[in-house]
């Protein structure tokens, strides 16, 4: 078997977290990273697939989600983009995007002229409605695979990851 071979039957995260281990300490952490970032990238594939029949990808579904989410259907743009954890500018290309396709609109706050408010439109909210039925009724993608003990106790173990404070 060659090399190349021998790699594609390894498990990535296993090969990587061997190669981490025999240059540098706390191979623990590092695989954590590595299996956390290939997890993420497998899941948003899977949920893309659910979404990419409605015109939309995770981020732009994000965005329709948060807005339906409140009561008056609109955000300012930057808290759009403190719930996103984007860059300002990612926020404005995903707005443009979704005004290009009537499902969101800018408009002046009227409390304070200098903000931009993020408000759903009328179709953003039927469509992020019907994708998220589909998205139900997919499982999630690839979270379908895990049993209800294996999702209670991947969901614990994110909110750990998520709300704990490095060093």
């Amino acid at each position: 078997m060659h090399d190349d071979e021998e790699m594609e039957l390894r498990d990535p995260v296993q090969e990587a977290a061997r190669q981490w281990a025999d240059r540098y300490p706390d191979s623990q952490g590092f695989s954590g990273l590595v299996s956390l970032i290939r997890a993420y990238s497998v899941a948003v594939r899977s949920i893309e697939a659910v979404l990419r029949p409605f015109g939309l990808n995770l981020s732009r579904y994000e965005v329709l989600l948060l807005l339906s989410f409140t009561r008056a259907g609109r955000l300012p743009t930057m808290r759009l983009r403190d719930l996103l954890l984007v860059h300002g500018s990612s926020v404005t290309y995903l707005v443009d995007k979704l005004e290009a396709a009537r499902l969101a609109e800018r408009e002046p706050d009227p409390n304070d002229g200098r903000v931009s408010l993020v408000c759903i439109t009328e179709t953003g909210r039927k469509l992020v409605d019907t994708s998220s039925h589909a998205l139900c009724d997919a499982g999630f993608g690839v979270f379908a695979n895990l049993t209800g003990d294996d999702a209670t106790r991947l969901i614990a173990i994110l909110a750990q990851v998520r709300t704990s404070r490095g060093p």
